[in-house]
Order: C-alpha cells, then structure tokens, then sequence
C-alpha cells in the first residue's frame, strides 16, 4: 500500500465520489481510479462501490479506511517535522476547542498564532467530545482542548489538565421552572445534551443516577453550542453547561442557571492528544500561546474573561 492510494481512498470517502476526490487533491479522475485500483488489488477486495449518487465504501473500505485516515495524517505530520528542521514551519494544524475557551479566548488565540505561525494553516472544530475523539482517533485532529473523558482508557490519550470547572442546569431567563432547587422538579422538562465520547454514557444519565434518580424521559441531543442556543432561547428545553460556559451564555445569550441545592460533579478541562504522538512545533506553539492568553486574562483580561475564570479553578 502506498501513500497516494490511501489518500485517494480518503479523499473519496469524503469527497462521496472520485470526481469530487480527484478535485480535492487536484489530481485527473483517472489517476484516482488508477489508485484505487491498484489498492483494491493490493488487498485483494474491493474498497469501493459506484452508485448513481457517487461512490459508497465497502464493509472492507470502511476497515481501511480507519488505518488510512491514521497513516495519511501521519505522513503529513513526517513532512511538517521535516520542515519544522528546516525552521519552516508551515502545512495545516487541526485542533478542536471546547466552546467556553472558543468564545472567551480563541480571538487572541488566533491572532498570536497567526503572528507566530504565519504559514500555518488553522482547521478548527467545536470541541465536543462526540466530535473531538473520534477525530483524534483518526488523526484529523492534533489537538483537543477539551473535557477529559472518564471512560477512555489511560493508554489511548494523554490529558494535560488545565481546569477543573462545576456544572449548571441552564435555560432561558423568564423560564417557567427556573426557581426549581431540585432535579427531580425538572424530571418532565426536554432535556438538550450532548453524548460522551463512545455514544454510550451520557452524563445527564449519570448525573441524575448519582442523584438517586431516573433519567429523564425527554433527553435529546446535540453536536453544536450555536444548535444549543438557538433551541434553548426561543423553548422550555434545559440544558447542562460547565459553569464557565454558564456565565457566558448569561449574558451573551439571556440564560440562567437553576439554583439547584444538588451539588453536580467536577468536570476536568485541558490538553488531550493521542499517546504516543509527540505534537508538532504548530501545536506546541498553540498551547503556549494558550497559556499565555490564560494567564493574562487572570490578570488584565476582559471582564467576561476573569468572570469565567473564577467559576474555574487553574491547575496548572
């Protein structure tokens, strides 16, 4: 198998036909084709298969496709430290950030890296667990500056902590249940969560089962803070947010938090990265440059920043 077969085979299963993937990586229709044939012979299966809407991925693409993701992205990586040697830093640094560090500091994230970094391109993603894991697992994303997952085990990710943050219950303002002190006065309300990283433990579900009760009957799910909102605002649905995001959303959007005598768990914020895998130099300079904006927000940032920050406590 060689490299520009399995970037074929990526590009097409993302791209949903070869067309699309010969555009993507800016190769003729017949070179792609040419690849994959040469892949599928490689294997002795075949990868794909051609449908009227383009091309879908066999049970045997789907396998390899898995490897392929992972061996693309570190080819990519090879060739960026090869540069980084060089003093040329440059290529693409995918990195996926919690909404509450997105809305309170990538602004000054963003211009300090593309001060430092001026060849470097940024691809960023929401940085829910659902999205940021699986993406570390394939190699489409370096980094996660997000919530540590309790169910992963030790081995498959390095967690670097940097805050350890309370949750809240939160809903719009004028909200017909929000003076409610407990759980169980919310038990008929649809609830709006999001899923743990393996789409098997959600944490509304452990958070009223540590609280002695069921999980509510009306649970649905999210991918996307901007989802959240909209729905949140203009409904009765409630929702959990660590408290850093709470505060924001307080005022940014008209929301608030239920005064609940429940004490609900911690929750651990900080570095994650797949073990193993020492981070590129666009990396490592993203996280300084995080710490650094950190930092200086405890001490002369905005006021919604060292609002947020006291609703968190530095472990680092």
């Amino acid at each position: 198998m060689k490299n520009h077969q399995l970037r074929a085979l990526v590009a097409i299963a993302d791209a949903g036909s070869v067309r699309g993937a010969a555009r993507a990586l800016e190769l003729s229709p017949s070179a792609i084709t040419q690849a994959l044939k040469d892949l599928e012979d490689d294997v002795n299966a075949p990868l794909i298969q051609r449908t009227s809407s383009g091309a879908k991925l066999t049970e045997c693409g789907n396998t390899l496709l898995t490897h392929a993701r992972l061996i693309v992205a570190q080819v990519e990586r090879a060739h960026g430290a090869m540069k980084e040697m060089r003093a040329e830093p440059s290529g693409k640094l995918a990195v996926s950030i919690t909404p509450w560090i997105a809305l309170c500091f990538l602004p000054e994230i963003f211009i300090q890296f593309r001060k430092r970094m001026p060849n470097v391109q940024l691809e960023m993603f929401e940085g829910l667990m659902s999205i940021a894991n699986p993406r570390l697992r394939d190699g489409s994303v370096e980094l996660f500056v997000g919530r540590q997952a309790p169910d992963i085990a030790n081995t498959e990710f390095d967690f670097r902590p940097l805050f350890s943050c309370g949750l809240a219950v939160v809903a719009r303002q004028g909200h017909p249940l929000a003076q409610s002190r407990s759980l169980a006065d919310l038990m008929d309300a649809d609830w709006l969560v999001s899923l743990d990283s393996d789409m098997e433990c959600r944490l509304s579900k452990k958070m009223f089962y540590r609280n002695g009760l069921p999980e509510p009957r009306n649970v649905h799910f999210t991918h996307s803070l901007t989802v959240a909102a909209s729905v949140l605002q203009r409904t009765d649905a409630v929702s959990i947010f660590p408290w850093p995001l709470a505060e924001i959303c307080v005022t940014r959007y008209k929301f608030c938090a239920f005064p609940l005598r429940e004490e609900l768990a911690d929750t651990s914020v900080g570095i994650v990265s797949r073990n193993g895998n020492p981070l590129s130099a666009a990396a490592n300079c993203l996280v300084d440059i995080l710490l650094e904006t950190i930092r200086d927000s405890d001490k002369a940032g905005t006021a919604e920043a060292k609002r947020v920050l006291q609703s968190t406590e530095l472990l680092f």
